[in-house]
């Protein structure tokens, strides 16, 4: 079964601070390039086109993210929509 449902930008944010800490998020054309521990993952996605100041993004890029990271576990108990 697929995951459904959106979590704010900066809630991302404060769940990579303390699930990964001294990550690095650097921002391309189409998507923020995530960096931990020597894993780049490349493509959690900016938010729709327009007004990006704290865009939703869907829980299956994070879910994603997270699991190539190595901090799924930490990540669902920040972000309950994970689970």
């Amino acid at each position: 079964m697929g995951s459904s449902g959106t979590v704010d930008l900066k809630d991302v944010w404060k769940m990579l601070a303390h699930c990964a800490p001294g990550y690095t998020a650097r921002s391309t054309k189409h998507h923020w390039r995530i960096t931990y521990e020597g894993r780049t993952y490349p493509s959690l996605p900016l938010g729709p086109h327009g007004r990006r100041e704290n865009p939703l993004i869907e829980v299956g890029h994070i879910k994603r993210m997270a699991r190539f990271l190595g901090i799924l576990d930490c990540a669902k108990a920040m972000l309950p929509v994970l689970a």
